[in-house]
């Protein structure tokens, strides 16, 4: 894998990675290539979908990402979200590289994209993140509109943590999506 110095290296090793899929969403990937696992439907409350929510998310992210390094490209739909993340204690003090760009939305508006790399997976780094991405649709605080992939390079894996309601896991090895797919059967959706 040829080092990471800036965003323009990060976008080229995601394509030689995963492809040219959408960097947003995961709307064309092929369904063999992609799990869907429920978070917090299963909660009668409020409280508890985001307990539950925030629980089987660490637990993915732990199996799929622990001592491993990742990577977050994290896109900020609004000015207000770098606030929005600080304000919910996600720090990137403990990263080894971080990079920035602006970004034309379908020329109606500007986003920022932040690349965000740490040697070591670790639940402290980013469960505020997560939980703040979660939070988002239920405009409980903390809360910040953004999306994430939480990623792997050398395992070939991706993440999206899309709301309190469920993620995505993408990878191009198939038998990568078997296992994940064993470990977690019980939340598919």
């Amino acid at each position: 894998m040829k080092t990471i110095s800036n965003p323009n290296d990060f976008e080229l090793q995601f394509t030689t990675t995963f492809g040219n899929i959408d960097r947003s969403t995961f709307v064309d990937i092929p369904e063999d290539r992609v799990l869907q696992i429920e978070l917090g439907g299963q909660g009668n409350n409020e409280v508890q979908r985001l307990e539950q929510a925030l629980g089987r998310s660490n637990k993915i992210l732990q199996y799929c990402f622990g001592g491993k390094a990742i990577w977050l490209r994290i896109v900020l739909w609004t000015s207000e979200e770098e606030k929005n993340l600080a304000d919910a204690g996600f720090k990137s003090d403990k990263a080894t590289k971080v990079f920035k760009r602006k970004e034309d939305y379908q020329k109606s508006f500007m986003y920022a994209t932040s690349y965000i790399h740490f040697n070591r997976y670790s639940k402290l780094i980013v469960s505020p993140l997560t939980k703040a991405n979660i939070n988002y649709d239920l405009k409980v605080d903390p809360y910040t509109q953004i999306s994430c992939y939480y990623i792997n390079f050398n395992s070939k894996l991706i993440v999206n943590i899309y709301d309190d309601r469920g993620l995505l896991i993408h990878t191009p090895n198939k038998d990568s999506l078997k296992k994940i797919e064993n470990e977690f059967y019980k939340w598919l959706v």
